[in-house]
């Protein structure tokens, strides 16, 4: 989705690291075999759409 970063307490960092590499590799791994799931809740706005 282009996220560069996200703000965390200290205390969650490692658990947040690990969950945001665990969902990149599903990710990834869902366009390798073709099977990307869409959430349309995860949906954006096209700024192009009127």
């Amino acid at each position: 989705m282009g996220t560069d970063s996200v703000s965390i307490n200290p205390d969650d960092a490692v658990f947040t690291r690990k969950l945001v590499a665990s969902i990149e590799q599903r990710i990834m791994l869902e366009k390798a075999l073709g099977q990307v799931k869409v959430n349309h809740d995860w949906d954006l706005p096209d700024p192009d759409e009127e």
